[in-house]
């Protein structure tokens, strides 16, 4: 039942281009199991979806193939390599117990594949660098052994060269911890790693927001705990944010980009739910979002607006005491968590994102008060997108930089986010 669901959600990223949690949420609905095995899959083949797809090809006389098939050979291969949990003959037969389903007719040939491999040794390879090689050569190789689109590999090499690439390329195979925020008008995060631990689940403080921890176990969204609101999922750089932007009870505090919410609903239980948190969202559709979320929390202090920050936001240009700019971005530094990005060829308006980031940053900045205090943050390690639009600020005497920090996705630690803290000087 969850190879199926780990099949259709597969195959629906591939054809429909579903984000991986919607396509897994929407194939694992009646099957009544946790899913655990499933998400598994899913999340592991995408991780490493470029070098499965290189070995598959090893085996094949032609190189095409239906999408169904391939995915079905990925399913096969990914079991075999990294699931210590499944047996061989398993994984052959229910990938062709599959087959007889989704690739009717095919059921010998993907049998033969997989039997191939097994003989073989199940030995993963990729690209091997020969003396002298060539920056495509060593970016085709990193490509397939990290399984990463040519052009990630290529705008790491250029900004951070070989060693730091690696790196990241490596921590993007790893999962991302599952991080909850405590919301502190309804308990500490202490009461709530007890009663987490109560439930079954393992707990662990974050080391750097404070009010974060990271849980280990599933079905966290179905306990009371959440669902009464007294913890939300929110990766653990995301919390930061706006921390360092501390806005304070009684405060008006602007949240240009806020959908889904996340960031506004960690603002208002910082600020105890007094003043005002005016969160603007471009879709109609999106601002919904930022709405459920204030309502499960019991959030008063939160209206959701729907508005373009990329312009002048009329009747708020000098009122704020503090503004997130948390901007549309690449989103290289989450791909642990929609590892999907890493296979899609570079997106259309990429070299755009800089010039829309820098329209809403000066949107943000025209709306603070003299004295007032913005965070302009990403959830990317691209420079052009962090460092390269923040640089504007050494052109405004009235506007300081007293924090930037550039963190990157470690194995077990934080995504890749970039914060940065500016103040209008009081003058």
């Amino acid at each position: 039942m969850e190879r199926r669901a780990a099949f259709l959600a597969l195959k629906q990223i591939e054809t429909e281009k579903t984000w991986s949690n919607l396509a897994l949420s929407e194939n694992l609905k009646g099957t009544g199991k946790t899913g655990a095995f499933a998400r598994e899959m899913v999340y592991g083949i995408l991780r490493n979806q470029i070098l499965l797809d290189h070995n598959i090809g090893r085996y094949l006389k032609k190189p095409r193939l239906k999408v169904s098939e391939r995915i079905l050979l990925r399913i096969g291969f990914y079991q075999l390599c990294f699931m210590d949990s499944v047996k061989d003959h398993a994984a052959v037969n229910e990938t062709v117990a599959l087959a007889r389903t989704f690739a009717k007719g095919r059921e010998g040939f993907i049998n033969a594949v997989l039997r191939s491999f097994i003989r073989d040794g199940k030995e993963l390879v990729w690209p091997k660098l020969s003396e002298g090689f060539s920056e495509d050569e060593l970016t085709e190789s990193l490509s397939v052994r990290y399984s990463a689109a040519p052009w990630i590999v290529r705008l790491w090499l250029e900004a951070y060269g070989r060693e730091k690439t690696e790196e990241l390329l490596s921590a993007c195979l790893a999962p991302a911890p599952l991080t909850v925020r405590v919301n502190r008008l309804k308990m500490t995060r202490d009461e709530a790693a007890e009663a987490l631990n109560g439930l079954g689940f393992e707990t662990e403080p974050c080391e750097k927001a404070p009010f974060g921890l990271k849980v280990r176990g599933s079905g966290l969204t179905e306990t009371g705990l959440f669902k009464e609101g007294c913890i939300s999922v929110q990766g653990e750089a995301s919390q930061l944010a706006v921390s360092i932007l501390a806005p304070k009870a009684g405060e008006l505090m602007l949240d240009l980009c806020a959908a889904p919410g996340g960031k506004s609903c960690a603002a208002a239980e910082m600020m105890e739910d007094s003043g005002k948190v005016i969160a603007f969202e471009l879709h109609e559709a999106r601002t919904a979002l930022i709405k459920a979320s204030s309502e499960r929390l019991g959030l008063k202090s939160i209206e959701a607006v729907t508005a373009d920050s990329s312009k002048p936001l009329s009747g708020y240009e000098g009122k704020a005491d503090c503004v997130l700019c948390d901007v549309p971005c690449s989103g290289l530094g989450v791909i642990r968590q929609k590892p999907e990005i890493k296979l899609s060829e570079r997106p259309e308006g990429f070299d755009d994102l800089p010039r829309i980031q820098r329209d809403i940053l000066l949107t943000g900045i025209s709306c603070l008060k003299p004295g007032g205090r913005l965070v302009y943050s990403t959830c990317t390690v691209d420079p052009a997108e962090n460092s390269g639009v923040t640089s504007i600020i050494k052109d405004r005497p009235d506007l300081v930089i007293e924090e930037e920090h550039q963190f990157f996705q470690t194995p077990g630690g934080m995504d890749g986010f970039y914060i940065c803290l500016i103040r209008r000087q009081d003058c």
